[in-house]
């Protein structure tokens, strides 16, 4: 995975980001493949000034596709 570095909220130019995974129920990206199904666990970049979601991903993309099955 390649690494993706914010150093500023594009909303109000604040520069204190917080990285945490996000709880909840769904609080995963599954993706469901005939039987099985794989997740990963989805975790977002929240500016601590204005409170706005900078970014959601997921830090084992290839839970969900290993690489030689990743769509093009």
């Amino acid at each position: 995975m390649k690494e993706v570095k914010i150093d500023i909220c594009p909303f109000c130019g604040g520069e204190e980001l917080i990285e945490s995974h996000v709880s909840s129920m769904a609080g995963g990206v599954c993706v469901a493949n005939g039987i099985a199904s794989r997740n990963a666990i989805l975790f977002a970049t929240v500016c601590r000034d204005c409170g706005s979601v900078v970014r959601f991903f997921c830090k084992t993309p290839e839970n969900l596709y290993p690489k030689k099955e990743r769509r093009k």
